[in-house]
């Protein structure tokens, strides 16, 4: 697997995540998804694979080499070219759930439900293990956790519980600078599969911006929702992820901030 090789690398040649990831000028949440086998932007590879001295890297039935000149920054054009048709690709299937929620929302009856995705693509959620550990026991353990203090507790369709705050202990990896952490309640995010206790890493959106298809967090008034941001001219929406809009109620929704990461302490 392409995450086992490049921690694999990365441990031969004595680097933790935080100095790889500076070397190669990416976030620390970037460098650990890449290593769990998640989905990354090739420039995210690029940057990796040129530190590490990287030459040829499998993915699935992609191979990855370095360019002619044999230079630490070469990769082949045309295998790029490969990588950003099978991101297009990707692209194409969001879109086709896309087309579908508007066709749901507009009611117009005209979407081929069967030659479409009708689900979005679950954000998947950090198992983190605690194995009756403390989160001061897993400070002292490692330097690779930090402790935050959570912003709040969100309920769907309520205001953010304010002064329910608490110390969390999470991987230093998940959480970048300027983001903040709700813990979740209740069980009306199952839907966009987030569990009743989990933890929510969410950048704030100053601008109120979202990109279709983001898992955001709304406003109208007091109230906050989470789900899939969908917007069509001046139609706005929130969905789940199986493509059903969240009643939201009247007034005008605003979205506040967007989640990148949710976090599932087990043990």
């Amino acid at each position: 697997m392409l995450g086992d090789v490049v921690r694999e690398t990365r441990i031969k040649r004595g680097l933790t995540q935080a100095k790889l990831a500076r070397l190669a000028g990416v976030s620390r949440r970037h460098l650990a998804a890449l290593e769990k086998g998640a989905n990354v932007s090739v420039l995210v590879l690029k940057k990796v694979a040129s530190v590490l001295d990287l030459t040829e890297i499998q993915l699935g039935g992609l191979e990855l080499r370095a360019g002619d000149s044999g230079g630490k920054n070469g990769v082949n054009v045309a295998v790029v070219a490969d990588a950003i048709r099978e991101a297009r690709n990707d692209a194409r299937r969001t879109d086709a759930v896309l087309a579908r929620a508007e066709g749901l929302l507009n009611g117009n009856g005209k979407v081929d439900v069967k030659s479409i995705a009708t689900r979005f693509p679950r954000l998947p959620a950090h198992r983190v293990q605690v194995n009756g550990r403390s989160g001061a026991d897993m400070l002292k353990e490692s330097s690779d956790w930090v402790e935050v203090k959570t912003a709040g507790e969100v309920r769907q369709g309520e205001p953010v519980n304010e002064k329910q705050t608490e110390m969390v202990a999470l991987p230093a990896a998940l959480i970048d600078k300027g983001e903040i952490v709700f813990r979740a309640r209740g069980d009306k995010f199952r839907d966009c599969g987030i569990e009743d206790g989990d933890l929510l890493v969410v950048q704030l959106r100053q601008k109120g911006r979202a990109a279709t298809g983001e898992l955001a967090i709304g406003k109208i008034g007091p109230n906050v929702f989470i789900g899939r941001w969908w917007q069509k001219n001046t139609r706005k929406a929130l969905m789940t992820d199986g493509l059903n809009e969240i009643k939201t109620g009247k007034g005008s929704l605003k979205i506040v901030a967007v989640i990148n990461v949710i976090v599932r302490v087990e043990g």
